[in-house]
């Protein structure tokens, strides 16, 4: 009987009879003693020996034991990284293939070494091993889970989690997926060493070196972090081993804040590149696009690509967990949140999710939904629902994730509804301390894996984006210069390649500066300052002329804002390209500023 039959949870602890403080177990203050019981006898005031069972710190040391690291030491407190650790657990435990500790391999290689996740650990790097790999990671298998958990994501230590523990326990099972962090040679890219503590990590901090230097400050090495996945849960490319290392990411630091980060092409998978194929579709190839360079979708895809160059690296997997923004992805870089110093603001990943979820719920559920994570609400149309910012004109919300009362098949149809949602999918706390659990690594190897594996969470990022561009093209402008006067959409104004990306990553850097004075300011300035040309003729007669007067006073303008408008501008040819080893090059030519030249392509928005 674990943990007392206890439904152990935050807020729990075991008590301090020097302190005179009753245990807590189960979120009852002093509950009745169960009948056995892992026990210390400290001595009260009064000299007599109290028998007080260890619940919650047996709970931490079996987690740990199992490789669940998030919690440093037992300490007998059920805090905010115990109820990670059981997230983590829940999570882990109800995949089909789990981790387990070949002890015969292990002794062969250290025959006193201990079992449990902190002594393997402990050993660090496996000598002779080649590839290099830790001990923890070579004493580990790949078996079948015969002990799948079932039931909420949600940090509580329910029967089902005492029971699926206790069979981990008994049979040697491990988390399934390592994440540790290296030192990669500068002159070779190898990795050499694990970095100090480097192994077995899971908090975004735990790790925050970036490179090594000698004596003389010279760079030998970079920290970079790898993962090792037993569970067979994604479907590799066939360019990938599924029992190697895999890049994952680094650490990086912005202004007071620091996490996970993954830059191309020394954190990112080629195989994550936002190729045509993968992020339109299989039909739709470079070389096909290549063919009607003039088309909707090879117009859209410059755009897209381009904008998506200078937000993810043109990578699904180029993921930022280190600034304001908790973390960020996509062509778009949606943010999870933003603005941490009041608790976490509305970001746009929610709405990112939501459609993902409208739009192929299997796969959202695989990607997300299966680890407990949900959006704030449901999609209900564009331009429609309480995802959608009119003012904006962007999707956000915030994120949901599972509690004690959540079915877990049940999960999507409780969103739909708001009062259900509410009780049974309740909103995840805004401050920093509790929402960082989601900029942690393994957090971040899930959104990475989702991008790299899932075909429809790439296309649904094509969506998204051109759903962005008609939305932002939408916007009705009424600009008075001198005598002229100009009254259209921005899409009827700016209506090159260029232009369309100016104002897509504009948009996306500083939504407001769009839907507001900026941008309009910024066509009234291009007209006063080309008087030569004749403004006041229909939009529909405006020139190439006209064109390339707008698209160069909003470049100007955005650049003074953010400067890599410049290279999003000069795309493919801008500096430092070629270093992204990426497989689309000039292929497509670069961005047209002829005036009608971009041409959304509106399939299946």
């Amino acid at each position: 009987m674990l943990y007392g039959n206890h439904d152990l949870q935050r807020g729990d602890n075991d008590g301090s009879p020097a302190a005179n403080r009753a245990p807590r177990w189960g979120g009852t203050n002093n509950p009745r003693p169960p009948s056995a019981a892992n026990a210390q006898t400290p001595q009260n005031r009064g000299g007599a020996t109290v028998a007080i069972p260890q619940h919650v710190r047996q709970l931490q040391n079996d987690l740990r034991t199992l490789g669940f690291l998030f919690i440093a030491s037992a300490d007998g407190d059920f805090g905010r990284t115990t109820e990670w650790a059981v997230r983590e657990f829940q999570i882990y435990a109800g995949m089909a293939n789990v981790a387990q500790v070949n002890v015969p391999r292990l002794h062969g290689w250290r025959p006193q070494a201990g079992t449990t996740t902190p002594e393997v650990v402990a050993l660090g790097l496996r000598p002779n091993s080649n590839p290099p790999e830790s001990f923890h990671v070579g004493s580990l298998d790949r078996v079948a889970n015969a002990s799948r958990y079932a039931g909420p994501i949600s940090g509580v230590v329910n029967q089902r989690t005492r029971d699926a523990i206790d069979y981990w326990l008994q049979h040697n099972y491990r988390c399934p997926v390592v994440i540790e962090a290296w030192q990669v040679a500068a002159a070779t890219g190898q990795r050499t060493i694990p970095a100090t503590n480097g192994i077995n990590i899971w908090n975004y901090n735990q790790i925050t070196q970036g490179v090594i230097r000698d004596a003389q400050r010279r760079v030998t090495a970079y920290v970079r972090m790898f993962s090792r996945d037993f569970s067979r849960y994604y479907t590799y490319p066939t360019t990938r081993s599924q029992d190697a290392y895999q890049i994952l990411g680094g650490y990086a630091s912005y202004m007071t804040y620091g996490g996970a980060r993954s830059e191309v092409p020394t954190h990112t998978w080629a195989e994550a590149e936002m190729t045509p194929e993968r992020l339109i579709g299989p039909r739709n190839t470079l070389a096909t696009l290549a063919a009607n360079t003039t088309g909707a979708t090879a117009s859209t895809y410059r755009v897209v690509r381009a904008t998506a160059e200078m937000e993810c690296m043109g990578m699904f997997d180029g993921i930022n967990a280190y600034d304001d923004a908790l973390i960020s992805l996509g062509p778009c870089h949606w943010t999870m949140g933003l603005m941490p110093q009041n608790g976490y603001d509305n970001g746009e990943l929610a709405g990112f999710l939501a459609y993902l979820l409208h739009s192929n719920q299997a796969d959202y559920l695989r990607a997300f939904g299966s680890f407990g994570l949900f959006p704030s609400s449901t999609w209900v149309s564009s331009n429609a629902g309480t995802l959608w910012n009119r003012t904006a004109r962007k999707y956000e919300g915030w994120i949901r994730q599972h509690n004690e009362q959540t079915q877990p098949n049940q999960a999507v149809a409780a969103l739909a509804q708001t009062a259900n949602a509410d009780r049974l999918l309740p909103m995840v706390n805004r401050t920093p301390v509790e929402a960082d659990y989601f900029k942690t690594w393994h957090w971040f190897h899930r959104f990475a894996m989702a991008g790299r594996t899932l075909s429809s969470v790439q296309t649904a990022m094509w969506d998204m984006v051109r759903l962005r561009l008609r939305d932002v093209r939408a916007i009705n402008v009424n600009i008075t210069s001198g005598q002229t006067r100009v009254t259209g959409t921005l899409g009827d104004i700016c209506t090159s390649e260029k232009a369309a990306a100016i104002l897509l990553r504009w948009h996306i850097f500083r939504p407001g500066h769009v839907t507001g004075q900026s941008v309009p300011n910024s066509i009234r300035s291009a007209i006063a300052g080309n008087a030569r040309l004749n403004w006041s003729l229909p939009l529909a007669q405006w020139t190439d002329a006209h064109e390339r007067a707008i698209t160069n006073q909003l470049l100007t303008d955005a650049a003074a804002i953010n400067a890599t408008q410049n290279q999003l501008a000069s795309w493919p040819n801008y500096a430092g390209r070629a270093g992204r080893r990426y497989v689309v090059n000039d292929e497509l030519g670069s961005l047209r500023d002829g005036r009608n030249s971009f041409h959304l392509d509106t399939t299946g928005i």
